[in-house]
């Protein structure tokens, strides 16, 4: 497969950067709302460190702060108009996490011990099993073949698709949407960079979270 050129964050997005949407009325702005069928009132994450990525966090509220981040850093000059910031589709996400060989894992095809905060003992990859999110970034060992960090494990990360028919990258309606990478609860065979799972996009739990995408035009 063939995709389109477009820029992926090196991290999931954190407590930090979620709180200035929060903070700047977010949640009562309709504009970064219009079209979708979820509007919850924002919940507390489980772990709240400002560098931990942010989880507890609804496929409406992640896409909603991709609509309010772009609307900001074109409002400031740091990004063109023709340009948006957006959830992944997942053949993006899995593109950015296994690179052109298609590794089993981001960096490489066989699970080590260590390489990401997983629950190495859910299957017997290993021992460590530190039940909680992580700052971002602090598994270098871990990085895809383009230098991205915690592509598996920490937290699930939204995309845009569909479950049911992946060609659909729409934000109306309900059905269910991709989630990859697994979290910090996740056994190996969940963190591979195939493995795809779905989640209703109303859901908000301690394993998942979101990472942002900036491309010309939108996805196909």
């Amino acid at each position: 497969m063939t995709l389109p050129d477009f820029t992926i964050a090196r991290y999931p997005v954190t407590n930090a950067q979620f709180q200035c949407f929060i903070e700047d009325g977010g949640y009562a702005d309709g504009r970064w709302w219009a079209g979708l069928t979820g509007h919850p009132e924002p919940e507390q994450g489980r772990w709240n460190t400002p560098n931990h990525p942010r989880e507890t966090v609804s496929w409406y509220e992640a896409v909603a702060y991709t609509r309010w981040l772009t609307a900001k850093l074109q409002e400031y000059g740091m990004l063109p108009e023709a340009m948006t910031v957006r959830l992944p589709t997942e053949q993006e996400w899995e593109k950015a996490a296994r690179g052109s060989k298609a590794r089993e894992f981001p960096w490489g095809d066989a699970y080590q011990s260590g390489h990401a905060n997983i629950d190495e003992t859910w299957d017997i990859a290993g021992t460590f099993n530190l039940g909680q999110t992580t700052a971002v970034g602090i598994y270098p060992l871990g990085a895809s073949p383009y230098g991205l960090l915690d592509m598996a494990g920490n937290v699930w990360e939204w995309c845009l698709n569909e479950y049911r028919q992946p060609e659909r990258t729409g934000t109306k309606g309900d059905e269910p949407r991709v989630r990859n990478g697994g979290s910090w609860n996740s056994g190996q065979v969940h963190v591979r960079g195939a493995c795809r799972y779905f989640e209703i996009p109303f859901l908000c739990n301690y394993g998942l979270g979101f990472r942002l995408v900036c491309c010309v035009s939108p996805p196909s």
